[in-house]
This record gives C-alpha cells, sequence and structure tokens, in this order.
C-alpha cells in the first residue's frame, strides 16, 4: 500500500491540489483587495474633485462683496462703468460735479443688505479710483504697537491680511491701495480709537501708520 501511494504521480496526491487550491484562494483575495482598495482610491478622489468643483462652482456664481470689490480694476487697466454696474447692480447714487467735466463718482449703499458702502470714481468711463466702507470686522483683540512691529515696508499684501486680517476699509487710488484697521473698542471707549493704516503699491508695502497705538 505504501508503495502505490509512493508511486503515484505527484499531481495525483491530495497534498498536491490542497497547496494549489491555497495557493488560488490567497492569490484571488490578495486581487480583490488591491482591486478594491484602487478603486476606492478613486472613487475618492473623484468625489474629491466633484466636491472641490462645486465649491469653485458656487464661488464663481456667487462670490463675496469684497470678492467682487477687489476684482474691479483702476488706472490704465480700470474697469467700465457698464461693467462695474454688471458686477454690483445699479448706484444708488451718482455725482458729476459739472457735465462738461469727464470725472463721475458712482456710489453704492446698503450693498448685499450690508450697512457698506462702495464708492468708484471714473474719468472718461475708467474707473480711476475706489474705495469700500462699512464691512462688519469683528475684532476679538485690540490693535497693538505690537502688530503693526510684524509688518515691516516691502512686506506683501497677503502677509498684511495674514497678520492684522481683513480691514475695515479699502481704498485704491491710482494704483495705492489703502487698507485702515479700527479697533472696535472704540465703540465703547472713545479713547481707545486705535487706527492702523498700510499704504500697499505693487503688492508690497510702501508706508504704515498708526494712531492711538499701546
Amino acid at each position: 500500500m505504501t508503495d502505490e501511494n509512493n508511486s503515484k504521480p505527484f499531481y495525483k496526491r491530495n497534498w498536491f491540489w490542497i497547496t494549489i487550491f491555497s495557493i488560488f484562494i490567497i492569490v484571488s483575495a490578495t486581487t480583490y483587495i488591491a482591486n478594491f482598495s484602487f478603486y476606492k482610491d478613486q472613487a475618492d478622489k473623484a468625489t474629491t474633485t466633484q466636491s472641490k468643483n462645486l465649491t469653485e462652482k458656487k464661488m464663481d456664481s456667487d462670490p463675496s462683496l469684497v470678492d467682487k470689490y477687489n476684482s474691479i480694476k483702476t488706472g490704465k487697466k480700470g474697469f467700465s462703468k457698464d461693467k462695474i454696474v454688471e458686477l454690483l447692480g445699479q448706484p444708488t447714487t451718482t455725482q458729476q460735479l459739472d457735465v462738461n467735466n469727464p470725472i463721475t463718482t458712482l456710489i453704492w449703499k446698503g450693498t448685499d443688505n450690508q450697512n457698506v458702502t462702495i464708492q468708484i470714481t471714473f474719468e472718461k468711463n475708467k474707473s480711476t479710483s475706489k474705495s469700500i466702507q462699512g464691512l462688519d470686522i469683528d475684532r476679538k483683540k485690540m490693535l497693538t504697537s505690537k502688530d503693526l512691529n510684524k509688518l515691516q515696508v516691502g512686506d506683501s499684501y497677503k502677509r498684511v491680511i495674514n497678520t492684522l486680517g481683513d480691514p475695515d476699509d479699502y481704498s485704491d487710488t491710482n494704483g495705492i491701495k489703502t487698507l485702515t484697521y479700527e479697533s472696535d473698542l472704540s465703540e465703547i471707549d472713545q479713547t481707545s480709537d486705535a487706527m492702523i493704516r498700510i499704504e500697499i503699491s505693487n503688492n508690497q508695502i510702501i508706508n504704515k501708520e498708526q494712531q492711538n497705538l499701546k
């Protein structure tokens, strides 16, 4: 009997087929796991991309008031009246000192149901200066000289925003952007009317000043 078993070809032995079956199971399971991980990763990437695209489309279709304001160019590449009206809607007030004077100022008050005023001046149908006031910026702390000292002439606009946050007022005249920061404490205590004003040209600080900083 033992001789008969020893004389059997290996492919007729039970251990051979058990081994083959085990290898098949292991390979199948490994392939399934690898494919599952790959397609799950692809699905996650697709979902992330779709979410990002939807967010970008929403931002493009419904930009914030500040985004709209910041998109307006002044100076040599200044926007036309029609383009700005398309962006902000019809102005509440139009000012022109003289019919023969090419300088006109359009004013938007209560824009987007906020207590915000946007003023844009045009010369020969091209925006030359702009300003926005009344932004509701909730500052959690008092403005200090330490905040101002973090910024130096030559620093970028992005560094200003990262350091001080969004300003209370923006203005832009002849390529010079002025950012004004005011302390919320001035509403409670007039002696705490701290203020920081930063002037920026070519995306760099060219001047900074302060009032009543401690």
